[in-house]
């Protein structure tokens, strides 16, 4: 900058050193009027002294301007550098945090691997679960069926064995009547008295206990066997139940059907207890 003021400075000497020279020559030349072209001169030398201070005050201020300017740039670029620095370290930051997230991300996508075997597992044992429960299920409503069947054969048996006892009853009245009637007649009723019948012959026949129930009171046990009038068992008849070689008891048969019989368990002869399965036979 000082060069640039020094050659102006020089160019200025060089201008007043020519206008001096022209003035010389004009002075020499015109003598008669050097002093109105002297004043001439330096009317136009004040002017050119003027520009040039004003070039030089304009010079000054655009030197200022641009020193304040070249100030406020490197302020700038100072703070850009400052925001530069903070955005690396923040995208370091972001980077180290971006990495971290990615590693848990990795981890979550493992977890959620395992968590999805693990949740198919599950299912699969659920529907093997479910289809046991349905086949559970599917058991206790037969189990259930079976259980109100036999409870209505054990109604229909009970009703059965209500109408036995109050025929057997209505018999023993009869037969107590009987009696009385003997002895007005001076007859022992003990007494054995031929009626000239023989009585029914009793075939061998064979079979199992197919199912065998107590009542309500447990004071009695019905058993259901497998042989019936097609076999000639009729009621009132004695059947022995046995397992093996062991004896298990006598019962009467109460009702009869073609292929099997309900028969009442007399306790007295009771030497075990009734199974399903257990053999029966009119005949030992």
């Amino acid at each position: 900058m000082n060069n640039v003021v020094g050659k102006m400075l020089i160019v200025l000497q060089l201008v007043f050193s020519i206008l001096f020279m022209c003035f010389a020559g004009a002075a020499y030349s015109y003598m008669g009027q050097w002093r109105e072209q002297s004043l001439q001169l330096q009317a136009d030398l004040n002017v050119a002294r003027q520009n040039t201070e004003d070039q030089i005050s304009a010079k000054a201020r655009d030197t200022k301007l641009l020193t304040d300017a070249k100030k406020e740039a490197e302020v700038a670029r100072d703070n850009a550098v400052a925001e530069l620095d903070a955005a690396r370290l923040q995208a370091q930051t972001a980077n180290a945090q971006l990495t971290a997230v990615m590693l848990e991300r990795d981890k979550a996508m493992a977890d959620a691997q395992v968590a999805t075997s693990e949740a198919s597992a599950r299912v699969a044992e659920a529907d093997a679960q479910k289809k046991e429960a349905d086949s559970l299920r599917a058991r206790i409503a037969d189990l259930r069926r079976e259980l109100q069947q036999k409870e209505d054969e054990n109604l229909d048996a009970q009703g059965r064995l209500a109408d036995a006892r109050e025929k057997e009853d209505q018999l023993l009245g009869k037969v107590a009547n009987l009696s009385d009637l003997l002895r007005l007649n001076d007859i022992d009723p003990r007494t054995a008295v031929p009626v000239g019948m023989v009585g029914r012959q009793v075939e061998k026949v064979d079979g199992y206990v197919k199912a065998a129930q107590r009542n309500q009171a447990r004071t009695q046990e019905l058993v259901k066997i497998t042989i019936g009038s097609d076999d000639h068992i009729h009621t009132e008849m004695d059947i022995t139940i046995y397992r093996d070689d062991k004896y298990i008891c006598q019962a009467r048969v109460i009702e009869v059907q073609p292929d099997s019989a309900i028969c009442v368990v007399k306790e007295e002869t009771r030497q075990g207890e009734i199974q399903v399965g257990d053999n029966v036979t009119t005949k030992l």
